[in-house]
């Protein structure tokens, strides 16, 4: 007979064993780290499924606050979701799931988040709803050529800069929907560090720090992760910066999971002279344990009028990826019929927000 229950800190060798067979056969420290190295971590977060003895299903509830719209909610983010090899097909994973989602309604989260890998159908079907995030490509139609800030653009330098970074992210991303709420700890985690929360280059003025950003290179050109800036000066510079790079290894395309309204996107292509494609995906799924609570936290006033719209619809309004004029045509296909008013209404309480989901942040 199988059993639920969270792991005991005497399993955790066998618990990593079996991420790293599963995932990533290297992985034992960093898989240790995300455990050891984060002071949220409590055996409960990390439930199992033990068949005779063994170890054969996990996941990890990841304890954090999220700006929905610009309220912030504690959300759990559902990760490392595993179930050995021997034993898939027979709904292990599914249990695993309705637990997690029972544990945190339980234990007061508003909202569950996850980021998937598999055919999002496996978690819409335990009731969790896609909410599409947009991203970019630019394609460089020559070499970028090398410019001149005038700011001290330099190599991230933790001991100068790391105050500084995240002061200016508090800033950058307060109310801005989809970011997460870090801490001033949350940056010496363990699990931030792996994850590449630090900035690759910083951008500086008399007054200290004035912006950053985390890119690097990869099979498909430059990806960026994550940007911020106080000023139309200090993103020319990290641009002219990015282009700068790209130039010396000869890289002529750069994407990201970055709205391409993003004043940084507008810059790049404007500044390259780039082809712009549009991207996205729908990983990206919310599960909220009680919509009406959440609602009258975010948007208190619009609780009576949106009772009984669908929780995918309810999803999407809330982090702002979609208006009411947006779902209207969604609606009306669901057999849901809004007046102009209830239309405008809803464009009122739930404009459209540019939603991002910094990709350091994954869990």
């Amino acid at each position: 007979m199988d059993t639920i229950r969270p792991i005991r800190e005497s399993e955790l060798d066998e618990l990593i064993d079996l991420l790293c067979a599963v995932h990533n056969p290297e992985g034992h420290e960093r898989y240790r780290g995300y455990m050891e190295g984060d002071p949220t971590w409590c055996p409960s977060q990390t439930p199992v499924i033990v068949v005779e003895g063994r170890i054969v299903s996990t996941l990890r509830i990841w304890d954090r606050w999220v700006h929905l719209g610009a309220t912030p909610v504690r959300m759990g983010g559902i990760g490392g979701v595993t179930t050995h090899p021997d034993y898939r097909q027979r709904g292990i994973a599914t249990r695993l799931m309705e637990h997690a989602a029972e544990y945190m309604r339980d234990d007061g989260y508003d909202l569950g988040l996850l980021f998937t890998m598999i055919p999002a159908r496996f978690y819409r079907r335990l009731g969790w709803s896609c909410v599409p995030l947009m991203g970019f490509h630019a394609r460089l139609s020559r070499p970028p050529q090398r410019g001149r800030s005038a700011l001290e653009v330099l190599p991230f330098d933790e001991s100068r800069d790391l105050e500084g970074t995240v002061a200016l992210y508090q800033r950058y991303n307060a109310g801005r929907s989809g970011s997460l709420l870090r801490p001033r700890p949350y940056w010496d985690y363990a699990p931030s560090r792996v994850r590449g929360v630090l900035p690759t280059t910083v951008v500086r003025g008399s007054a200290g720090l004035s912006g950053y950003i985390n890119w690097e290179s990869d099979d498909d050109g430059a990806e960026v992760y994550e940007v911020a800036y106080e000023s139309g000066p200090a993103l020319d510079a990290l641009v002219q910066h990015l282009l700068d790079e790209c130039a010396a290894a000869e890289v002529t395309q750069i994407h990201g999971e970055i709205p391409y309204s993003h004043p940084f996107v507008d810059a790049l292509v404007a500044t390259a002279d780039a082809d712009l494609e549009l991207t996205g995906d729908s990983s990206m799924m919310a599960l909220p344990f009680d919509l009406g609570s959440l609602i009258a936290k975010a948007v208190p006033e619009a609780v009576e009028s949106v009772r009984g719209l669908p929780d995918d619809v309810m999803c999407r309004l809330l982090f702002g990826e979609s208006s009411g004029r947006d779902i209207e045509p969604i609606l009306c296909a669901q057999g849901i019929s809004l007046e102009a008013g209830e239309v405008r209404q809803l464009e009122e309480w739930f404009p459209r927000r540019e939603v991002i989901f910094w990709e350091p942040d994954h869990f």
